[in-house]
């Protein structure tokens, strides 16, 4: 391995100076101590169930994939846990263990065990099997590595005493692994509290423990680090001492690449702190990014960017990430966890934008998880951090607005669409882009030309994204407190597009929908202006909350020649009938006929089980209409006494199970809302007043446009 020759032909630093993971670290020496190999009469502690908010509510709520079942009977019947047909893994699981508690944990571990994709049913048991399992999940294998470490983010200290059998245990691999889960614990929160942890099986576990944790902080979790061998011979970037003195040995350089690939966000490996005190800092940044970019997408290597890497490490993670797909979900995995590691100003946008990217749902998920866990680490919530975190583009900073040529300047004139034209000194308007004269100062016109064009390109992507947030802010009836509300008022971005649509906002006199106009302030159906109380809540307007008031905001828009983002004031604003409202059959649509394809634009076509096969059934399961609705959609009342929101439709004919024609017609037959995914006869429906008016307004939308009903 080269290194590059040291600047200003600094020394090399003596290795006495350096700290001894750089020198001889452990894995190249002999054990400190021998723990015991066994110890005799260690008892398991008894298994519990830990949850956390309302995960015993969301299982107890679980239904499965069946056409219907008797509600009487079936949980009666439901005995363990079970691959049977309807049912997912992690749901069966979830759902009986909120049933039956500690009674099944170890039934329920035992069936998780070779499945750690489906870890989050791990997470509620507190258990010795559980402990051993997550151990194994997160030091031997891939897939399992983020489902383990997320059991011991649950669990924590917790997770010591119910180890320790394991770790002095009679089997040599459970051995090995529970130990070096133990030195995770040490860690995540100093040998100290492990050893005390371990307090409840007498002092020769302590002793044992003590023992395991004595190369604290330096010994791996589990194997020898084995980070390979550089791809090319290009040196690497000098690693300098803290005082700038003088320069890592190649020796050195070689042990800090192996202590940088124990380190991630979740492993904290301590050694690297030793390293990061004796190091400078800049120089180690330099390090950290060429050594991902030498070894290029591989899991060990990245992890370490998140404890020194900046701007450009978070943008480098990000890419990878948005170019990784599902199939390699590990190491994508380890991106979005190395990218949660940044401070939340670099992270959070990035993951922000990668969950609501193009990748596969299962990435967009995760990316979604680890954004929420940011924005909880910031203090906020997902959707107000993205506000502030909206890309402003230099708009509010003339400086960055001005095209210097050298001999002459330029002018960039954003107007109220933020549509980009350029004037001269003297505040002309030019035509298009000027090309640089003779006089003008070539690298520097050229710079200011490259610029504007990215200024151009990065602003339409900019509306764009920021478009899609608002209409989906209106769809899902976001509201904005108030201080949210003004900082999106004074966003140079934001405020554009927030003046081409309508709000309702709260007032002394109720809620009341009003406009932003030209000059900030804001106005009512009438023009006259309009105050909002000090502590109002504001949420985009659906013209299905707006009344008789829909036409002359539609006139006054027109009016005004207000281009909205997206359509707003267009959208139909339908309603429910006084019979839907009570029983939630649409019966409108009974009877109307619809193309597949329309009908599949508002419901999701689900593959569904029998509980029991009927006799005229050609196989065990069937296809069907359904569509989850979010529980956010229910109201308090409803909330209160239903746990999920579905709509569920039947058609005929049935179409063909596995190749559906998008083009064959089928007639409804019935489509209600439901308290259930339970078809069974006699099974209440959920009132259609229970839910959100702007979601079913969209609903009966999708429904008309597939139909051709609109009413």
């Amino acid at each position: 391995m080269t290194i590059e020759s040291p600047p200003l032909d600094l020394p090399e630093a003596a290795l006495a100076d350096l700290p001894k993971v750089l020198v001889s670290p452990p894995w190249a020496e002999p054990r400190r101590s021998r723990p015991p190999r066994e110890i005799t009469g260690l008892q398991a502690p008894d298994p519990q169930i830990v949850g956390r908010g309302d995960e015993f509510e969301r299982a107890m709520a679980i239904e499965p994939d069946l056409v219907e079942w008797d509600p009487d009977t079936y949980w009666d019947q439901q005995v363990g846990i079970s691959y049977s047909y309807g049912w997912k893994l992690v749901d069966s699981a979830l759902s009986q263990l909120a049933r039956r508690g500690p009674s099944i944990a170890d039934e329920a571990v035992e069936v998780l065990r070779d499945s750690p994709w489906h870890g989050r049913a791990l997470l509620p048991i507190r258990s010795t099997p559980a402990a051993a399992v997550a151990a194994h999940w997160c030091l031997r294998l891939d897939a399992g590595r983020r489902p383990g470490l997320d059991w011991f983010d649950r669990h924590g200290l917790h997770a010591v005493p119910l180890l320790v059998p394991e770790a002095f245990g009679p089997k040599g691999y459970q051995r090995t692994t529970a130990r070096g889960a133990l030195r995770l614990l040490a860690w995540r929160h100093g040998p100290d509290a492990v050893i005390k942890g371990a307090e409840s099986h007498g002092p020769e576990a302590v002793a044992g423990v003590a023992a395991v944790l004595a190369d604290y902080p330096d010994r791996p979790l589990l194997n020898n680090p084995n980070p390979g061998s550089p791809h090319s011979d290009d040196p690497h970037p000098p690693v300098l001492t803290a005082d700038r003195s003088a320069v890592l040995p190649s020796t050195a350089v070689a042990h800090l690449i192996a202590v940088l690939s124990q380190w991630s966000p979740r492993t904290p490996y301590p050694a690297v702190e030793t390293v990061a005190e004796a190091c400078d800092r800049e120089s180690l940044a330099r390090f950290s990014l060429a050594l991902v970019r030498r070894y290029g997408n591989v899991d060990w290597s990245v992890g370490q960017l998140a404890r020194f890497g900046g701007a450009e490490a978070a943008a480098l993670v990000e890419g990878w990430a948005a170019a990784s797909s599902a199939r390699y979900l590990a190491g994508t995995g380890m991106a979005l966890e190395t990218l949660a590691g940044f401070p939340a100003e670099l992270a959070f946008p990035a993951l922000y934008r990668l969950s609501r990217g193009k990748q596969h749902d299962s990435v967009l998920e995760l990316a979604t998880v680890y954004a929420a866990k940011v924005a909880a680490r910031a203090g906020s919530e997902v959707e107000s951090l993205a506000d502030r975190d909206a890309r402003a583009l230099g708009l509010d900073d003339p400086a960055r607005l001005t095209l210097d040529f050298g001999s002459r300047v330029f002018h960039i004139k954003p107007d109220d669409r933020l549509k980009l034209s350029i004037t001269d000194a003297a505040g002309k308007p030019r035509a298009r882009l000027p090309r640089p004269g003779a006089r003008d100062d070539a690298e520097t016109a050229k710079a200011s030309i490259t610029r504007f064009r990215k200024l151009s390109k990065d602003l339409a992507a900019e509306l764009a994204f920021q478009s899609d947030r608002l209409k989906e802010a209106m769809l899902t009836s976001r509201v904005w407190a108030a201080d949210e509300f003004a900082h999106l008022r004074a966003h140079p971005v934001l405020s554009s597009l927030a003046r081409g649509l309508l709000w309702i906002g709260e007032t002394a006199a109720g809620p009341q929908g009003f406009r932003l106009a030209e000059d900030g302030s804001l106005a009512d159906v009438n023009d006259k202006p309009l105050e909002l109380l000090d502590d109002a809540r504001v949420r985009l307007a659906h013209p299905v909350l707006l009344g008789t008031d829909l036409p002359l905001w539609t006139e006054l828009f027109a009016d005004y020649e207000i281009l909205q983002p997206f359509d707003q004031l267009a959208r139909p604003a339908l309603t429910l009938t006084p019979e839907e409202a009570r029983t939630g059959v649409l019966d409108r649509f009974s009877g109307a006929t619809a193309a597949f394809a329309a009908l599949s634009e508002v419901l999701d076509w689900k593959r569904l089980h029998w509980d029991e096969t009927p006799d005229w059934a050609a196989r065990p399961f069937t296809y069907l209409f359904a569509r989850d609705l979010p529980r956010a959609a229910l109201n308090a009342e409803s909330a209160a006494i239903v746990d999920n929101a579905h709509l569920l439709a039947e058609i005929d004919p049935s179409p063909d199970h596995d190749h559906p024609d998008p083009e064959g017609r089928h007639r409804i037959l019935w489509i209600w809302f439901s308290p259930t995914k339970n078809r069974r006869r006699g099974v209440p429906t959920l009132r259609g007043d229970a839910l959100d008016p702007v979601l079913v307004a969209e609903i009966l939308a999708g429904l008309g446009r597939a139909t051709g009903i609109h009413y």
